[in-house]
């Protein structure tokens, strides 16, 4: 038996056991997507208006009524009242949220089915009091197949990881319509300034293309986003802003949105008949062709496309949302 080793290696010892692995598995660590503080996907308009809300007077008391009030009182309610999704209660949703946040590099979220809700929707809460939460109402869950749940769910994991939710509560108050999500408990009684009104009306422009491109990285299919959400809205789907448009029409939608993608940005110019929706559904199209994209969809073949950079890419969707190219606003 001379010259013959009876000693095995530890397999414990091939065990990677540094921090920062840990932190990478553990917490879905997105850093390697972070520019300047931004992440890579996120429509640059939308971080620039933020920043200019923040500046804005009356923003301050407006965000701590609507970050911590209100959004304890519907925590509150949902832990109460509401299901909540996981491995055996609506295991079909859970295996979709957890498929979007290891897309998107996100911790899994908590994620309610609200049965106390007459409309089709779907939203997100966070603050410094509570873990970030996505809430579904039933009708939104039978309203829609797999694509359309997963769409929509990513596009809530994108706004919890790019920081939409106070702004999204705060938008409540304005009496924008009708329709807007109302929360469980309003417990600010100041009228919005104009100034103030103006800027998120104009923000939520912008955060939906953001969102829009979470949505586009989280899907199975990316080059499906145009035709399930143009569907969504046909259906009659009436998002938290309170916004609508049953006539869309999908395949004339997909038709316009290529031969805008075929225009060189120079010459970008976009139908002045197009209704707000139209434009964001085209607007976030263009993240189809950027190259942003295919690092976050490694497994996604992109050569059949032309890739333009993530710059590039904002300026032409600014162009198409009616923002003239510029940046911000």
């Amino acid at each position: 038996m001379s010259g013959i080793t009876t000693e095995r290696e530890n397999p414990l010892l091939q065990i990677d056991t540094n921090f920062r692995t840990y932190l990478n598995a553990y917490t879905r660590s997105y850093q390697n997507h972070i520019v300047d503080g931004v992440l890579d996907y996120a429509f640059e308009s939308d971080f620039a208006v933020r920043q200019k809300i923040m500046g804005l007077s009356g923003w301050g008391k407006l965000f701590k009524a609507a970050g911590s009030q209100d959004v304890s009182a519907e925590a509150k309610h949902l832990f109460l009242k509401c299901n909540q999704v996981g491995p055996l209660k609506y295991p079909d949703i859970y295996d979709i949220v957890k498929k979007c946040s290891e897309r998107l590099e996100l911790v899994v979220p908590i994620v309610f089915i609200r049965e106390d809700m007459d409309r089709a929707l779907i939203y997100s809460i966070a603050s410094d009091i509570i873990d970030p939460c996505i809430v579904i109402s039933k009708q939104l869950v039978d309203m829609c197949h797999s694509d359309e749940l997963m769409f929509l769910i990513g596009c809530e994991c994108g706004r919890i990881q790019n920081n939409h939710c106070a702004y999204n509560m705060a938008f409540t108050y304005l009496n924008y319509n009708k329709f807007v999500f109302r929360p469980v408990e309003k417990s600010y009684k100041q009228t919005v300034s104009k100034q103030l009104f103006a800027a998120l009306v104009q923000w939520v422009k912008y955060a939906d293309i953001t969102a829009n491109r979470a949505g586009i990285i989280c899907l199975d299919k990316p080059g499906m986003y145009t035709k399930i959400l143009s569907g969504l809205y046909a259906k009659g789907y009436i998002d938290f802003y309170g916004r609508q448009q049953k006539d869309i029409d999908a395949e004339e939608l997909i038709s316009q949105a290529a031969q805008v993608h075929a225009v060189a940005s120079r010459n970008l110019r976009t139908e002045s008949g197009l209704s707000d929706i139209e434009r964001l559904i085209i607007a976030a199209n263009e993240f189809l062709y950027c190259s942003t994209l295919y690092e976050w969809r490694k497994d996604t073949d992109s050569s059949d496309r032309h890739l333009v950079s993530g710059q590039i890419c904002d300026v032409r969707s600014s162009v198409i949302i009616g923002n003239g190219g510029q940046i911000g606003g």
